[in-house]
């Protein structure tokens, strides 16, 4: 391993992977998965091979959580990533602080080959990188001729240095002043699902989608964040005229942003920041096209390049100040728990992850059925919502931990109402 390394064996955690083995939060273990279905069966041999040669190719994945006087660090990890059946339930459960755990697991059934990734190791733009190569390399095991093209990595590649890099430390800009401090949001109610974290996916058709988004005056991703904060505010409405009355009255989604479109990177771990688009129930009435028109412009004026550095300001401003490095792990803990609580999960309603199109070479639509993403579970939020596109399917899932399925009804229905069929299946232990 090379940058933020000191030898070969350990990497330093990226600034965004400090937080979560850190905060230790059981209810919310920032573990994400990411999919795609074949058009075949899998055959597990044959994938095996391919994810043996592609973990040799990126070693800042082959590793643990290991435990430092001043900070956690990333342990080279000796032991091979093995192949598992994909297990009921939606996701599997990553314990950072268990010895030698590997922060990635690696399932197939059926058609489908699976990825489980801590967000220690990387976020959604490495975990699809990471899946589409191991894809397309089990293909042409399988002797089809498909090419990884230059988006996906190739196992007997070099591994770039840049692949390595912390781009929070790389695009740090000091001086620059930090966001500021945002009140509390409201939060779903409701008692916990039976199922546990139950998920709930929508498939339509891309074009549906975009057209039903146009006619709003709205990107996709912003119509599907309307589309959510419109379904959390039925939710709400329905808690008002109940017994107890929601106390916070600002619905504000998080929604992440892919740095590397707006500052180019290589780096195959996090680089990934958000946006805060929010609406105050206390300014009166909040029909859907208001909710829109909102989300449109905040949206637009947060991704300026300039707001998005300012976060980097404060997060990595804070790691580098000398009192922080000098004050041990163990304090540090405590800290940071405080701040995922305030800056994290007490500031947000929900949140929106749009991928957008699942990194795979054109033409392998004779190979590939549809692509899928789905967030881990977070007993603040309640529900998550993740999209994901390949070719013309639009795949939007939807979890939750509670058994109220306000969110979910509310969801799809704004979307069939603008036009868009969809299909839509459960998933559940």
């Amino acid at each position: 391993m090379s940058d933020g390394a000191t030898n070969d064996d350990w990497l330093r955690l990226d600034n965004a992977a400090k937080i979560y083995p850190a905060s230790r939060n059981d209810a919310a273990p920032a573990v994400f998965r990411v999919s795609v279905t074949l058009c075949e069966p899998v055959r597990v041999q044959k994938l095996q091979e391919a994810l043996d040669a592609l973990m040799e190719r990126v070693p800042y994945y082959r590793v643990h959580l290991r435990r430092g006087f001043f900070w956690y660090y990333l342990q080279r990890h000796e032991e091979p990533l093995r192949v598992e059946r994909l297990p009921a339930y939606p996701l599997s459960r990553i314990v950072l602080h268990r010895r030698g755990e590997p922060l990635l697991h690696v399932y197939a059934h059926g058609g489908t080959v699976a990825a489980d990734f801590s967000h220690v190791l990387t976020d959604g733009y490495g975990a699809m990188r990471f899946l589409g190569s191991l894809a397309v390399d089990y293909l042409r095991r399988l002797g089809e001729p498909v090419d990884p093209g230059s988006l996906l990595m190739r196992p007997d590649e070099q591994v770039p240095d840049a692949e390595f890099e912390d781009a929070f430390q790389k695009h740090y800009r000091e001086g620059l002043p930090g966001t500021p401090e945002l009140e509390p949001a409201y939060h779903l109610a409701g008692v916990p699902s039976i199922a546990g974290y139950r998920t709930v996916t929508g498939h339509m058709p891309v074009h549906s989608a975009l057209r039903a988004a146009r006619r709003h005056g709205a990107t996709l991703t912003e119509y599907l964040v309307a589309v959510y904060m419109n379904a959390i505010k039925r939710a709400f409405d329905e808690q008002a005229n109940g017994l107890i009355r929601p106390r916070h009255k600002v619905i504000r989604i998080e929604v992440p942003v892919n740095m590397r479109r707006i500052h180019p990177s290589q780096t195959m771990r996090n680089f990934s920041l958000f946006v805060s688009p929010e609406i105050d129930l206390r300014l009166g009435d909040w029909p859907f096209e208001r909710i829109v028109r909102r989300v449109h412009h905040q949206m637009n004026i947060q991704l300026d390049p300039a707001e998005l550095l300012r976060q980097i300001a404060r997060n990595v401003g804070g790691e580098r100040s000398s009192f922080v490095r000098v004050v041990p792990r163990v304090a540090k803990d405590v800290y940071l728990s405080h701040l995922r609580r305030t800056i994290g999960d007490r500031s947000y309603s929900g949140v929106v992850s749009n991928l957008g199109r699942f990194i795979l070479p054109d033409g392998l639509e004779p190979y590939v059925e549809s692509a899928g993403v789905v967030l881990g579970p977070n007993a603040a939020y309640k529900t998550g919502c993740a999209v994901v596109s390949y070719a013309d399917d639009l795949s939007i899932t939807i979890g939750s931990v509670i058994a109220d399925r306000t969110v979910e009804r509310e969801f799809f229905r704004r979307i069939v109402a603008d036009g868009v069929e969809i299909c839509i299946s459960e998933r559940k232990p």
